[in-house]
């Protein structure tokens, strides 16, 4: 994602949040607060910390970067949440959506410290928007892929697609992350919004609707559109607000490959 916003001119600047002495120094104190932005991506997942480690660094650091954003001046700061905020991916006992897609109206039911610290970051970027009257974005990541990672993805779909059905099969191109998070930085709004950044699709070659009745038979649906793999999470707010359209999509990415090397 880094060297997406970097072309786009943004500096970038790497510091461990935990420490609030860190977040001022790699925000600066500004000669003019007028139209400084900051964005936050860091933060611990649960894969081999404990929980208290993952709720404490992702919390402390979220926390100290819209305390030092708030006294500096800063007028918008984008920070990355999850789609984990929902309470699904890292659940300990099996919950299921009250509909799909997942809009960002659908209540938060964390159980896990990763999506409780998600959830809880969403609400400290509301706070510094009531606190200054600045704007902040906060971006709902699916599982974030790259092009190397992606044939991991579908080979782990393929071989057993209910190991995705937590995460409601969704993901994102890391190029589709940065094109999100620039948006977030320059397009026009006020106060705090929650944004989707997905796919359009799915991460299986299955069509959605057919997961759905394995996996979530009596999950009530609301799709959006008739295609056969329609996405679980609904980006419409994303695209509404910041004019984001994600411009990837494995299924095209495969093809494209399979045509370069029957060539």
């Amino acid at each position: 994602m880094i060297p997406g916003v970097r072309r786009a001119g943004w500096p970038e600047r790497r510091r461990n949040g935990t420490y609030a002495g860190s977040c001022w120094r790699t925000t600066g104190r500004p000669r003019r607060s007028d139209g400084l932005r900051a964005g936050r991506t860091a933060s611990v997942t649960p894969t081999g910390w404990p929980p208290e480690v993952v709720y404490q660094n992702n919390i402390m650091s979220q926390f100290n970067i819209f305390e030092a954003a708030a006294r500096l001046g800063i007028q918008r700061v984008v920070s990355a949440s999850s789609i984990s905020a929902f309470g699904f991916p890292f659940q300990h006992r099996w919950s299921e959506p009250l509909y799909l897609p997942l809009d960002e109206a659908h209540p938060l039911l964390p159980q896990d410290a990763y999506g409780l610290s998600k959830a809880t970051g969403e609400e400290i970027a509301a706070a510094y928007c009531r606190r200054t009257g600045a704007s902040a974005a906060s971006l709902r990541f699916s599982t974030i892929i790259d092009d190397t990672s992606m044939a991991q993805v579908l080979k782990s779909g393929r071989k057993n697609p209910g190991s995705w059905a937590p995460s409601l099969w969704s993901y994102v191109h890391v190029n589709d992350v940065a094109q999100a998070c620039l948006l977030a930085l320059t397009c026009s709004y006020e106060g705090h919004h929650v944004f989707h950044i997905t796919s359009n699709d799915t991460n299986t070659d299955l069509p959605t609707n057919e997961l759905l009745d394995h996996w979530f038979p009596t999950v009530p649906r609301r799709p959006k559109t008739h295609e056969p793999r329609w996405s679980l999470i609904d980006g419409t707010r994303a695209e509404e607000i910041l004019g984001y359209r994600p411009r990837y999509r494995w299924s095209e990415a495969l093809s494209a490959t399979t045509e370069e090397q029957s060539s």
